[in-house]
């Protein structure tokens, strides 16, 4: 536990100068955060920087906007508003502040000026530069020799601006490795990609006289559990954050060549100068098309070694936590598709994997549009996968926006084996916005089924039944997507939604579609709760099923899960006690499965729960929940985190047998990631994580 005198310590370093934690800024420099000055419009004030004085225009000591704290400067504009500090220091290098733009309107001007010898000098036009709102912009101004006062000088409307905070001055000084930290967010390590961030090594480097190169890196692998499931390892350069759209491409140049992955110490030479700043090195492995994808990786980083002969080590050099190991099921333009999406997943009665989702052929864009259903199939557990099969197309017609078809639900009939998946067809440029009344497919978009009753190697023509459960005033009718089960009764029933009508502004409910005939016919439920959209479904005791909503109220933060649960197929629906405050949703799909149910049909009471597990967007931390008691409480701060990286953040989850779960997720490291986990990594008591070495 952090002592109170240290809590206090900390803070003064942060707000009065000895320690930056802006991003951009440098540390272990003296930082001018304005909280110790008065609040208001002033003349003159003496800082530990140098003396601040208004020349032109006004100025003042905001004390609500700043960056970090609550204060900050604040330069009116107006025809001109002119600030100069006296700077007290010596040999400087660089004035360096974080700035944002107070208005969008124009004209906006700003200037950062250095007299020398008497004259004035501009060392940086920032005028295009300063973005509005949220201190967005790092301004950085070279210092010319001789320096000693410095004007900072805004034009824009009046009382608008420009806000400044954490002023820094940075000496010139030899180059020098401020930070070296190893660490590893979590990301699943995927079979079918190149590219497999494991291990991240962050620096800083301060100074700029006698510039650093980078000559060596040595690392290891010590605590992956089978080193023969990889080919080679490689060190490559990059961003903090990765992108996820296009994770293959995320990460840049190599340093040194790719090595052979061996027991022991891996050392990668080359030559690297270095420029002040951050830098990030990410240690990437390559697995075998035949590696175990139950299996763990790690790394470790254990020396950087620099020109000067000098040898740089972190203070941890295998920090906590190791990788879990997966499949890329579906990467960017396979099969020639660019983008796949919306993720369904079942365990068939003969222990077949089969998982749905979207081909999108023209990108990331919703329906309508040239979309097709795809489908995977494994028959041993998802360590392989058979080649993708296309189980819904409509057609190609541009002039009906290619017939789209899309946003799949699956689900198994235990009674009978039958295999059925549910997706909404758009004949013509519908979609979400532009469905409408009525029944026909150039009205409304059409709710179809298709079935398998060979286990999912041959699928049957659609089958329409939009007109057996739709309202003719709802604009729109569809499924889950995700997944659907069978009731202990023999009961099939899909999660649904529908938009109302125009003239209640097609707002949204969730439902359920179900069927008592093993799938002969359909009937749907009553809403939910209002303005919710994709749900998820499972049975608790026996006539009683619990649906799990994404609600649309969570775009104003915090999101939460809606949940609610019915005794008469969706007749009628009571606000369970966890709605809106027990788990965590930024407005995404998420998925619900009851772990005795989908392994025997017998309720056991055992729920697992999988979304980004954030209250608000970007969908990040893919996380499965367990609640060990119908879903009463959860086990949210032991939740087990797949990937913390930013995606898409649908996932769909299956028990694959009594020990394992499975789990199609969009992930930051593949448009559908597969991963099996073992259900004793999750369920309660866990280590929060689980991911200990």
């Amino acid at each position: 536990m952090v002592g109170p005198m240290k809590l206090i310590y900390f803070w003064s370093l942060v707000l009065f100068g000895c320690l930056s934690i802006a991003s951009g800024q440098q540390t272990g420099v003296p930082t001018l955060s304005f909280e110790k000055l008065k609040s208001g419009e002033f003349s003159r004030r003496s800082t530990r920087l140098g003396l601040l004085q208004v020349v032109a225009g006004r100025a003042e000591i905001d004390d609500a906007h700043g960056s970090q704290g609550r204060k900050c400067l604040h330069l009116f504009g107006g025809k001109e508003t002119t600030v100069t500090m006296r700077v007290n220091a010596g040999d400087l290098r660089e004035v360096r502040f974080q700035a944002e733009r107070w208005t969008a309107r124009e004209p906006f001007v700003f200037l950062v000026e250095a007299q020398i010898n008497g004259k004035w000098r501009t060392i940086e036009d920032a005028s295009t530069k300063v973005k509005v709102g949220g201190f967005k912009t790092l301004v950085r101004a070279p210092v010319p020799e001789g320096m000693r006062l410095l004007r900072l000088r805004c034009s824009s409307p009046e009382n608008s601006g420009i806000l400044i905070d954490q002023l820094q001055l940075i000496p010139n000084t030899p180059m020098e490795c401020s930070s070296l930290t190893a660490s590893q967010p979590v990301l699943p390590c995927l079979v079918g990609n190149r590219v497999n961030p494991i291990l991240r090594v962050d620096l800083e480097w301060t100074g700029v006289i006698e510039p650093l190169e980078v000559r060596s890196i040595t690392i290891d692998l010590a605590g992956t559990s089978d080193l023969n499931g990889f080919d080679t390892v490689s060190l490559m350069r990059g961003p903090k954050i990765l992108e996820w759209r296009d994770p293959e491409n995320a990460l840049g140049a190599m340093f040194g060549a790719a090595q052979k992955v061996r027991p022991g110490k891996i050392t990668f030479t080359g030559k690297w100068t270095i420029g002040e700043g951050h830098d990030h090195v990410w240690v990437s492995v390559l697995p075998k098309a035949d590696a175990d994808i139950d299996g763990l990786v790690d790394a470790g980083l254990l020396s950087i070694q620099l020109e000067d002969g000098r040898t740089i080590t972190p203070s941890i050099t295998h920090p906590k936590g190791v990788q879990r190991m997966g499949i890329a099921l579906r990467k960017k333009d396979s099969d020639g598709v660019p983008v796949y999406r919306i993720p369904g997943l079942v365990t068939s009665n003969s222990g077949t994997l089969l998982s749905v989702y979207d081909l999108r052929r023209q990108g990331w864009r919703d329906l309508p549009g040239n979309i097709d259903v795809g489908l995977s199939r494994s028959t041993d557990g998802g360590r392989t996968w058979e080649a993708m099969r296309t189980i819904m197309d409509m057609g190609q017609d541009k002039k009906f926006a290619y017939d789209g078809v899309g946003d799949p639900a699956i689900l198994v009939d235990r009674t009978t084996g039958t295999i059925w998946v549910a997706a909404t067809w758009h004949h013509g440029n519908l979609g979400w916005n532009g469905s409408g009344p009525g029944f026909d497919p150039h009205e409304t978009g059409q709710l179809l089924l298709v079935r398998s009753d060979d286990d999912g190697v041959t699928w049957s023509a659609p089958i329409n039944i939009t007109r057996q459960v739709k309202q003719p005033e709802w604009c729109f009718l569809l499924q889950g997507p995700g997944r659907g089960i069978t009731m202990e009764d023999g009961t099939l029933v899909f999660p649904a939604q529908y938009q109302l009508g125009l003239q209640g502004k097609r707002e949204p409910r969730s439902t359920v579609l179900w069927s008592k005939d093993n799938g002969t016919s359909w009937h749907l439920g009553t809403e939910a709760k209002s303005n919710t959209t994709e749900a998820a479904v499972v049975e608790l005791k026996a006539g009683t099923l619990m649906l799990s909503m994404r609600d649309n109220r969570g775009r104003k933060p915090p999101g939460k899960r809606a949940i609610a649960t019915s005794k008469d197929l969706g007749g009628n629906w009571k606000a369970h006690k966890t709605s809106s405050e027990a788990l965590n949703d930024p407005v995404c799909m998420a998925s619900l499965i009851h772990v005795g149910r989908d392994l025997t049909g017998k309720a056991d009471g055992q729920l697992l729960f999988s979304n980004p597990a954030v209250d608000r967007a970007p969908r990040r931390h893919m996380t499965i929940s367990h609640s060990k008691n119908y879903g009463v409480t959860w086990n949210t701060k032991g939740a087990l985190l797949l990937d913390e990286g930013a995606s898409a953040g649908y996932s769909c989850l299956t028990m694959i047998n009594e020990r394992t779960v499975g789990i199609v997720y969009e992930s930051s490291r593949a448009h559908l990631a597969f991963q099996r986990i073992p259900l004793a990594a999750i369920i309660w008591p866990t280590k929060t994580n689980s991911r200990t070495k």
